[in-house]
């Protein structure tokens, strides 16, 4: 991705007199050595773009949050250095990249956009105004995408990636998350957990990481504000890198979580790639009432998919556990209290599907040529 030329040099830039969004961590203790200045260009943003922005009325977002500071509450003329970013939330916004005239904060990490589609429910969001694109010293915009999105390097070791999807958002999918990391991590698995697409926010690491999982990652870290909108193969890249970190971190399997619904754009085409397939082993799904969840988990066999376990909201109520079991043989297994049983099922799964390479692999070579 080329980096658009500059309108005109940049002016000067303070980087004491603004407050820094997580969307864009590490840009602050980059700008002594890249020396940042602000580009005074009104053309049109790109994914990933770094600007500085002015809030002008506090709606629905009223706190930032920072890599240093979780919470600051906003104050109308605050400044920001935020992250050009689409949005995909069905019970809060949906917001688009689409240019510098009416813009909004997406999320309180620093997510610039401007809302196309908001909730009822949802009051109107904050805006701001942009005084200027981050810029290097040659005048050319700071992206984070193209500071941190690589190839993959070799991976280490061969591990085993299993899914964690949901119906919807709001299903109970980071707490499914957090506990079978905790209960592998505990009983002496090497297991890492990723968040493969969302829009950026601290909340998945703070979760993930006090769990003792050999590593705890996601798509922000290689540059990504959010994953709404991009394309089937950065998807696979962003997962292959992924994927890289955790067997160089020694990982065994790793956890990867799927944000939103499995209707959300992204997901979907995730979902249904044939490259997808071949590298996930099996899939735990998310879901808060028997029927979402009964479609949900038909929908993904007839992909192709191994649905290992089915657990989330549906648990709290053991009603909506009977009506499911009724009609579907998969394990529902309850992601309350150590979530033990969730964790044992993907380990033997995993197991399992690891002799079943090697039996196939001796068949292979066995076979007469």
């Amino acid at each position: 991705m080329l980096a658009p030329a500059p309108a005109s040099p940049p002016g000067v830039f303070d980087a004491s007199a603004v407050r820094w969004a997580w969307a864009g961590r590490g840009l602050k203790e980059e700008a002594a050595d890249r020396q940042y200045g602000l580009l005074l260009d009104h053309s049109r943003p790109v994914v990933a773009d770094a600007v500085v922005v002015q809030v002008d009325r506090i709606g629905h977002r009223r706190h930032i949050e920072t890599e240093s500071e979780r919470r600051l509450r906003l104050y109308e003329g605050d400044r920001l250095v935020g992250i050009f970013g689409n949005r995909y939330a069905t019970d809060v916004y949906e917001g688009r990249v689409l240019d510098v005239q009416k813009l909004h904060l997406l999320t309180t990490s620093g997510l610039i956009g401007t809302v196309t589609c908001r909730n009822r429910n949802v009051e109107r969001p904050t805006t701001v105004t942009s005084l200027g694109y981050l810029a290097d010293s040659h005048g050319h915009r700071i992206n984070t995408k193209r500071l941190r999105l690589q190839l993959a390097p070799p991976q280490g070791r061969s591990l085993d990636l299993v899914l964690v999807v949901g119906t919807g958002m709001n299903t109970g999918k980071t707490t499914v998350m957090r506990k079978i990391l905790r209960a592998m991590a505990t009983a002496g698995v090497r297991v890492a957990g990723c968040k493969l697409t969302g829009s950026a926010s601290p909340r998945d690491l703070y979760e993930m990481n006090p769990t003792g999982a050999v590593l705890a990652t996601d798509f922000s870290d290689y540059g990504f504000p959010s994953t709404y909108g991009e394309s089937l193969d950065d998807l696979i890249r962003l997962m292959d890198l992924m994927g890289s970190a955790c067997g160089r971190a020694g990982a065994e399997i790793a956890m990867v979580e799927v944000a939103d619904g499995f209707l959300q754009p992204e997901t979907q085409i995730l979902l249904e790639s044939d490259e997808i397939r071949r590298r996930v082993r099996g899939v735990v799904v998310a879901g808060a009432c028997s029927s979402s969840l009964l479609f949900a988990t038909e929908y993904l066999r007839k992909l192709g998919h191994e649905v290992w376990a089915a657990s989330g909201l549906i648990t709290n109520s053991p009603l909506f556990v009977r009506e499911f079991n009724e009609r579907s043989p998969i394990v529902v297994a309850s992601s309350r209290g150590s979530a033990n049983r969730l964790a044992r099922i993907i380990v033997e799964k995993t197991v399992e599907r690891t002799v079943k390479r090697a039996e196939d692999s001796c068949e292979e070579k066995a076979a007469p040529q």
